[in-house]
Parts: structure tokens; C-alpha cells; sequence
């Protein structure tokens, strides 16, 4: 196996674990995958947009309105009006829900900087540079497998009407 197969494995590793870790950590918070993913967004950026999420998460203006309004009726992000847009609101995780994923994501989180500790100066800017340029180019492949979705009024567009009947 190649230095590059050992790497791409190894990332590939690395994102199936993450999965399994992210999916566990979703049921012990209650919650589904769609909702772990807009929570993990949410952390990600402190407040987003209903219109800011539902791009990140691929979904229409109906389905991330359901969404959030699940996740607030639930008590775990609240809303509030956007300054710049009377239109809009902003969306933010609710401080328990930040309590609970906390303490869920802490192991994981002090095993990783156990591991960071250990590197010195020079590795750590080599794995920071490095671990950089991944997320960009995972987010770049991310946003272009995403324009190339179908929607869902094309996806029959190829089948003929007596199939329908």
C-alpha cells in the first residue's frame, strides 16, 4: 500500500468512526440524525440562518422549518430576530443542549488533546497545515456533489406517463 492508499484509508477510518461516534452520541441526546447534524452546525458556527442551515444540510425551506421547530419544541436551540433582516431569525443552540453535548463529546475531545500534547512545534503546524487543506478540499468535493444532485422533480423526469398510471 502507498504512503497516499495509507493516508486515504486511514481519513476514510477516521470519518466512519466519527459516524459511529456522532450517531451514538445523537441517541444519547435524543435526537436524529438530521437534527445531530444541524446541532453539529450550530456548534460550528454559534448562530446560524433557518436559510443559512437548510443549505448546509440540503434541505428545502419547509423541511428546515420542521427542523428547527422540532429542535426548539424540544427545548434545544431557541430563536430570536435577526438584527440585519426583520425577515429572518437566528438560530442558536440552547444552553442546556451546549451542557449535554459537552459532557457527551469531553472524552473524545481530552483524548484528542492528550494526543495534540504530545506533538511538538514543528508537528503540530505540519498536521494543522495538513488537516487544513482536508477540510477544504472535503468541503469544495462536499458543495460540488451537492450541486450535482438531482432534485427531486427531476429525479422521474426520464420515466414515461403509462409508467405512472
Amino acid at each position: 500500500m502507498t504512503a497516499d492508499e495509507t493516508i486515504r484509508q486511514l481519513l476514510n477510518r477516521r470519518d466512519l468512526a466519527a459516524a459511529r461516534h456522532r450517531a451514538a452520541i445523537s441517541r444519547r441526546l435524543g435526537l436524529g440524525e438530521s437534527e445531530m447534524l444541524a446541532v453539529a452546525h450550530l456548534a460550528q458556527r454559534g448562530q446560524l440562518t433557518p436559510t443559512e442551515l437548510g443549505a448546509l444540510l440540503d434541505l428545502s425551506s419547509g423541511g428546515v422549518s420542521a427542523l428547527v421547530q422540532r429542535l426548539e419544541d424540544a427545548g434545544h436551540v431557541t430563536r430570536a430576530p435577526n438584527p440585519s433582516d426583520g425577515r429572518s431569525n437566528i438560530v442558536r443552540l440552547a444552553p442546556g443542549l451546549i451542557e449535554r453535548a459537552s459532557a457527551a463529546f469531553a472524552p473524545l475531545i481530552e483524548d484528542l488533546d492528550r494526543l495534540s500534547s504530545d506533538l511538538d512545534e514543528a508537528q503540530l503546524l505540519l498536521v494543522r497545515r495538513f488537516l487544513s487543506h482536508v477540510v477544504d478540499v472535503s468541503e469544495r468535493h462536499a458543495e460540488r456533489a451537492l450541486r450535482h444532485v438531482p432534485l427531486a422533480a427531476d429525479e422521474g423526469a426520464g420515466l414515461s406517463p403509462p409508467l405512472w398510471g
